[in-house]
């Protein structure tokens, strides 16, 4: 799964139409079911231009993880803490909370 494909199926779900929220729903349920998409939605987290596709991504990241951790190679673990602590660092916008 691309970034970019990823990014326009993020961009559907945020839109104010139920029937394209649907079918976005669908894609992004079939799209998770690659092995690749983390690592598209690593690269969202970290270069998407706008906050809510990057905290989608974050979102989704942990959901796909959080049952699926310690069976990832510990390289692949540690460079996951590496990009999730610099997305971090280098996040623009922290208002979420207000």
């Amino acid at each position: 799964m691309e970034p970019g494909e990823l990014d326009r199926i993020l961009r559907e779900l945020l839109l104010p139409d139920t029937e394209r929220i649907r079918l976005a729903t669908e894609q992004l349920r079939a799209a998770l079911r690659d092995p690749s998409a983390v690592t598209s939605l690593c690269e969202l987290l970290a270069h998407a231009p706008e906050p809510q596709i990057r905290q989608f991504s974050a979102l989704l990241i942990r959901r796909r993880l959080n049952t699926r951790w310690r069976r990832l190679p510990l390289d692949n673990r540690e460079s996951l803490k590496s990009l999730v602590l610099t997305s971090l660092q280098n996040e623009r916008v922290w208002d979420y909370f207000s």
